[in-house]
């Protein structure tokens, strides 16, 4: 049952209200949005720290981020807070090489060169997106909002023996925030031009001190189009998106806790729409076909401005989740155990024209899926050994339905004309495609770390992984059926063999405490994808499992007493059999490219040299190349299955990237004020392994600004710009079906937005 808007809003703010009126009185210090980063504020300031402690549970148990061997970057509840964050594309410029785009609301979560070009049901992430320790399966679902985040990390690399399903290039794990004894909370409002107004709020603590402790949140978010599509003058690419969760605390005895979460997020908007980039039968590369795109043929036009878009209808993005997280913690020191139990159901539905200005084309499609999950850890600590230890299960069923590309009656008409014309606007549905996926996977982990002693700590990890996957096939060429929604006839469904894939992930590394301030540390590790179906062929085709060899060497260090911290991590990647998808003809293929070598340098750094000053930023620098590679390529068809790769750069692999924020904090009166400016630089990437000019971002610099001014009082008020310059960067490209005429299509990152923030904490 979809949540209304005022539904969402009438929770939100009577909870707000109620909860407020117990609120602290004034005379008591001020609470921040997140007790726990307050708890490690008054730790660092006592001990007159400039820098704070980043407390991290990437190794799933709380460790500093200055000493935990992992490449990753941390980013606080505030932080996000100041980044004004509303969703995972929002961290794109804030972490080393971490991109994400999406076709057809499909997300595309990169990390150092690796992650998926698919953008069809079925199909797995390769960077894992974890919610209070629960896998978001579908990629579909990973771009929804956030709200009321605590905190954020991004691993980068293999997290083949913690995390296993689907961390082949790492790990994005987010935090909630939790209700404690305090009461705390937040309102804000945000007000900015494209008619962009996001409103959110929560509120928490305790029914009962120590005991049961509770929370909710809410969020509103109504925006505008970036674009508008020319032909119906209606918004595109606007987002109207609303969602609630309720998080409980219960404490009956000191050492065990039970912590339930329920969220309901709801989608609604314009979006998945394709932008015009080009046309690849005009390119004049050997084997393009030399023929213009479909729209010329009825006489249509594209739009010049790159966020409008040309289309005989809107697009259309529909996305509902409903989510259960169960979490049980019990401590009998030195021993502790948890179990985490997940329930996520969702409903998708994308309908996007591929013809621009005519409606020629349509791509529709849904993705209804259910899952579950359970995880059983069990942890060790003592002043020598830590040690992780757990069984995993996950069960899911994941529909690709409707799935349909459909024609116009005009188009009909000119390939395959009858006797009596069809009617020239009516929708024809051409081609079923999809089905329904199974999936079931069951693993058992270890790690531990033993501190030899004279600064040396040695890490040992080992999954054990099985997968299996059933898909019962739905694949027709219908041609002259009219489309009727969900009334349309479908072809008989087929089930494809089963397929079963394991395997045993290993990792390894030593850790070597130079000093207090800096560590040095080797890790060996392996991540694995599992393989799967593809619907784009009948019978449905399968792809073989990828796997990947990590090497890594990294040094953390605090220097100038707190006032500088430096994390550099090199790398070295041996990947094998890469999944990687594209059109060819008139459905998605995936085919397992041979190898590819992806090695780089990453180097973070966060400083205050002065009170008033701070300072932080990257700078990376990435190699990604194929191998050796031999595949067909959708900007020339006529070569078939014979262009050679080899040598060609990955799906969003820049070779340089940098990020720098300054922000500069004066005492003004009753509060402060702060100025920050960003700059974000990328050199060219590429979204197709043929590395084609209309497939490739070119190199930018993008910066924003942001003045807040904070009371003694807890209210603050932000004004900012973002995107200053207004530079139009693609952050996803395809070339589409030959129906389209091979049109080469994407999406945009947001142009320059402006505004004004006001909010409250408590």
């Amino acid at each position: 049952m979809k949540l209304s808007d005022a539904t969402m809003a009438w929770t939100t703010v009577s909870a707000f209200l109620v909860l407020a009126s117990s609120a602290r009185s004034e005379d008591q210090p001020p609470a921040s949005a997140e007790p726990a980063q307050r708890a490690q504020q008054q730790a660092a300031q006592s001990a007159e720290s400039p820098l704070d402690e980043i407390v991290v549970t990437a190794e799933k148990r709380s460790t500093d981020l200055q000493r935990t061997p992992i490449s990753m970057t941390a980013l606080s509840g505030k932080a996000l807070d100041d980044e004004q964050v509303r969703s995972l594309t929002d961290i794109t410029d804030l972490a080393p090489t971490f991109k994400m785009g999406a076709i057809d609301g499909y997300q595309q979560i990169t990390v150092r060169g690796i992650g998926i070009s698919n953008y069809t049901p079925g199909f797995d992430s390769t960077v894992a997106v974890n919610v209070n320790g629960v896998n978001v399966s579908r990629p579909v679902a990973q771009g929804s909002s956030l709200f009321d985040v605590s905190q954020i990390e991004v691993l980068r690399g293999p997290q083949g023996t913690l995390y296993g399903r689907n961390a082949t290039a790492g790990s994005v794990n987010i935090t909630t925030t939790m209700p404690t004894n305090d009461v705390s909370g937040y309102a804000k409002v945000i007000v900015g031009n494209y008619q962009d107004v996001d409103v959110e709020a929560a509120i928490g603590g305790a029914l009962v001190n120590d005991v049961l402790l509770v929370r909710i949140a809410g969020f509103s978010e109504s925006r505008g189009g970036y674009g508008t599509n020319i032909v119906t003058g209606n918004p595109v690419d606007d987002r109207h998106a609303q969602g609630v969760r309720g998080t409980v605390v219960f404490k009956p005895v000191s050492d065990f806790k039970v912590t339930l979460i329920a969220e309901r997020y709801t989608e609604s908007d314009n979006g998945a729409g394709y932008h015009y980039f080009g046309d690849a039968g005009l390119s004049g590369l050997p084997g393009a076909l030399a023929t213009p795109p479909t729209y010329q043929l009825f006489g249509g036009y594209v739009s010049t401005n790159p966020w409008d878009l040309a289309a005989g209808v809107d697009p259309k993005f529909e996305l509902n989740t409903t989510t259960f997280t169960g979490v049980l913690d019990w401590d009998l020191e030195p021993f502790s155990f948890k179990s985490i139990s997940g329930y996520r159901g969702q409903d998708s539905y994308e309908r996007s024209p591929l013809t621009d200005s005519v409606n020629a084309v349509e791509y529709v499609s849904g993705e209804p899926a259910y899952e579950f999950s359970e995880e059983l850890q069990a942890h060790y600590e003592s002043s020598q050994l830590h040690a992780t230890a757990g069984v995993y299960y996950f069960s899911e069923k994941d529909h690709y339905a409707p799935a349909s590309i459909l024609l116009s009656g005009q188009y009909l008409n000119l390939i395959a004309p009858l006797p009596v014309a069809r009617p020239p606007t009516e929708s024809f549905d051409f081609l079923e495609l999809g089905g329904l996926f199974e999936t079931e996977a069951e693993a058992a982990f270890a790690q531990a770390t033993y501190d030899i002693g004279a600064g040396f700590s040695a890490t040992a990890g080992l999954r054990y992984s099985y997968e299996h996957k059933k898909l019962f096939q739905s694949y027709g060429v219908m041609v002259d059926e009219p489309y009727l929604g969900d009334s349309t006839a479908r072809p008989p469904g087929v089930e494809v063999p089963a397929e079963t894939y394991t395997s045993t992930t290993p990792k390894a590394g030593l850790q070597y405490q130079i000093d207090s301030k800096n560590m040095a540390y080797v890790t060996y590790s392996k991540g694995f994808k599992a393989g799967g179906f593809d619907t784009g062929t009948d019978p449905a085709s399968e792809f073989q499992p990828e796997i990947l060899t990590d090497y890594e060497l990294g040094l953390k260090s605090t220097w100038l007493d707190n006032r500088l911290t430096t994390d550099v991590d090199t790398f070295f990647y041996n990947y094998k059999d890469l999944q990687v998808s594209q059109i060819i003809g008139n459905t998605t293929a995936t085919n397992n490219a041979a190898s590819a070598h992806v090695y780089g340098v990453e180097a973070e750094f966060r400083a205050a040299p002065i009170d008033p000053l701070a300072i932080n930023g990257y700078l990376s620098w990435l190699h990604a190349r194929y191998l050796n590679y031999l595949g067909a390529d959708p900007a020339r068809p006529l070569l078939t299955s014979n262009v050679d790769f080899s040598g060609n750069a990955l799906n969003n692999a820049p070779d340089f990237s940098a990020h720098l924020s300054v922000q500069y904090t004066w005492s003004v009166y009753d509060g402060s004020l702060a100025l920050r400016g960003e700059a974000d630089y990328s050199s060219k990437y590429y979204f197709a392994p043929d590395n084609f000019a209309l497939l490739r971002q070119g190199a930018y610099t993008k910066g924003d600004f942001f003045l807040t001014y904070t009371s003694a009082q807890r209210w603050y008020t932000t004004a900012f710009v973002r995107n200053v310059s207004d530079a139009a960067t693609r952050v996803s490209a395809l070339v589409n079906n030959g129906l389209t005429g091979n049109a080469v299509q994407g999406t945009y990152a947001p142009p320059r937005t402006f505004g004004l923030e006001l909010g409250y904490r408590f």
